[in-house]
Order: C-alpha cells, then sequence, then structure tokens
C-alpha cells in the first residue's frame, strides 16, 4: 500500500513539474521580436532546450516564422522533447507558411526522408517559393526530387538526411572527411561543430564546437562567424569576451547572414 501511494506521489510530482511552466526574463518580453530569437538561439547554443523552446513558443509578429522552425528541429531531433515527426512537420509547415526560407527547405526534406508525412506537390510548392526568394539550397533540392532523390552530387543536402534520418553516426563521418579535405570545407565543419555543440549522435563537446567554429570562421564561413559571436558573447565554448563578440557579428553581417544582419540592426550599430 505504502509503494503504491509513493508511486502515486512520485507521478503526480512528475506531471507538476512537466507543467511548470519556464520564467522568462523581462529582458526578453520587452525585447523586439528579432533579439527574442537571439536570446533563444544563445539559450539553445548553451543546450537549455526547456528555455529556448518556451522562448520560441513566446515570438511573435515577423519572428514567429523562424521561431517555428526552430521548434521543429526540437521535435525531429528530440532536444528538450519527446521526439514527435508530425509535430515537427506541422512546425516547419507553419514557418514556411509565415515566409520562413529554412522551414521550406525542411518541408523539402521531411519529404525525401519521410515522403509518407509531406507529399511531393507540398514539398515542391514551398521550394519553389524559397527558390524564388534566391534560396540555392531549395533550388537544389528541387533538381533532386526532379531526378527521383539523388542526393549523388550534393553531400550536404546527403548529410541533412543522414542526420534526419537519425543515422548521425555516417552523418558524422561524412562531415568529418569533407571537413579535413584540402582545401576544407567550411560548410561541412560548422555542420560538425553544430553535431558537438548540441551531442545530436555525439558525446557532447562544447570546447571542441568552439574550435571548429572558430576555424570555420577565420576562414569565412557566415553561419560559423555568427556562432563564434554568440560563444564569445555567453562565454560558452570560448572565453568571454564582449569585443571578439562585436567583431565575429560584424564579420557574419557584413556576408548579409541574416541573424548577424538583424542582430546588428537592432543593436543600432551600422556596417561600415
Amino acid at each position: 500500500m505504502f509503494a503504491k501511494t509513493r508511486i502515486l506521489l512520485i507521478t503526480l510530482l512528475v506531471s507538476l513539474c512537466a507543467q511548470a511552466e519556464v520564467e522568462l526574463s523581462e529582458e526578453f518580453h520587452a525585447a523586439e521580436p528579432k533579439m527574442q530569437l537571439y536570446l533563444a538561439y544563445a539559450e539553445f547554443k548553451m543546450a537549455h532546450y526547456e528555455v529556448a523552446r518556451e522562448m520560441w513558443l513566446h515570438i511573435t509578429g515577423k519572428g514567429s516564422g523562424e521561431a517555428a522552425f526552430n521548434m521543429g528541429i526540437l521535435y525531429e531531433q528530440g532536444m528538450g522533447v519527446e521526439k514527435d515527426l508530425l509535430q515537427a512537420r506541422d512546425y516547419y509547415l507553419q514557418a514556411a507558411d509565415k515566409g520562413s526560407r529554412a522551414g521550406a527547405y525542411q518541408v523539402g526534406l521531411m519529404h525525401m526522408n519521410y515522403p509518407d508525412l509531406v507529399s511531393a506537390e507540398t514539398a515542391t510548392h514551398w521550394l519553389t517559393i524559397a527558390a524564388l526568394d534566391g534560396d540555392e539550397d531549395a533550388s537544389e533540392m528541387l533538381k533532386s526530387i526532379s531526378l527521383g532523390g539523388s542526393t549523388s552530387d550534393d553531400p550536404m543536402l546527403k548529410v541533412r538526411q543522414l542526420i534526419a534520418k537519425g543515422e548521425v553516426d555516417q552523418a558524422r563521418e561524412l562531415l568529418i572527411e569533407m571537413a579535413e579535405a584540402s582545401p576544407p570545407d567550411y560548410v561541412a565543419m560548422t555542420r560538425l561543430a553544430w553535431l558537438y555543440e548540441t551531442g545530436l549522435g555525439v558525446e557532447q563537446d562544447i570546447n571542441r564546437a568552439g574550435e571548429l567554429f572558430k576555424i570555420a570562421a577565420e576562414g569565412g564561413n557566415a553561419e560559423a562567424q555568427y556562432a563564434l559571436s554568440v560563444m564569445y558573447e555567453t562565454g560558452v565554448g570560448q572565453l568571454k569576451d564582449t569585443d571578439l563578440s562585436q567583431y565575429w557579428l560584424q564579420q557574419s553581417a557584413k556576408q548579409h547572414y541574416q541573424p548577424a544582419v538583424e542582430k546588428v540592426g537592432e543593436n543600432g550599430v551600422s556596417l561600415p
């Protein structure tokens, strides 16, 4: 009898904890959507998935599309939530509908990996919209779909497919091969850093992620420059350094990497 009562109490406590909302700071609530996305991204990089999730759920207006895309990532990969492909698909569709290129791309990727969840017609529709908006990755995926899903000429697309299907070991080996090539593929190196940062399919290693982001950033990769900027700002993966954070943010923004451009604009700083 005591054992049953104890089990019921434990179950109740777990349920109450699961239902408890994460308290978001006044800074987050007072910020514009662009800054809210940046703050959520910083929490995500520190593996505070529950906090990032709560932030993305509260972002409205112009930032809601990218917030929905990020929610899809959480559910597709099972980060801080139970893995749920249907939920991920719905968030990606919501993101695409709100103008997110990344969301449109993920709709296409889900079709290639899970054609029973996303039809070719739906994938083609959203990829075409993204491609017409200038998204080269979306254009390449459209070609791949028209060729029956062949990815032989696009190793990064193959990497994305492998990660989406949970075949992370194969994806990691391919990324390492590309990153260690001569000359190195800095896009692949950035993706490899992301795996180590999130601990997706590998043992989480923030320091190794920081090393790879730094090399890729110095090699000119805008996404890595932005990630490195966040690391210097938060002190996670790099020693905290405001000047270096601003430097790498500016370098990324100069290459028109959208999150960096928006962060620079939010800070009221003009690019030189």
